[in-house]
């Protein structure tokens, strides 16, 4: 495997933790928005853009 498609998908991996704790606060605070819920939303939003990015940059740079 070549390392910016693995460490994409190890970006895109935590961001999914990070969206699973953003989760379970919504569920222990009933639906009221937090602080900590918008840092790990936003924390998720930036691990899958860098992701994704990787992604983008490992496919470019292969078909040149």
């Amino acid at each position: 495997m070549n390392s910016p498609s693995s460490l994409g998908i190890i970006f895109i991996a935590i961001a999914v933790v990070f969206l699973g704790n953003s989760f379970r606060d919504y569920l222990k605070t009933e639906g009221k928005l937090t602080i900590a819920r918008k840092i790990w939303i936003r924390m998720a939003f930036i691990f899958v853009g860098v992701g994704i990015g990787l992604y983008l940059v490992q496919i470019f740079f292969q078909c040149q």
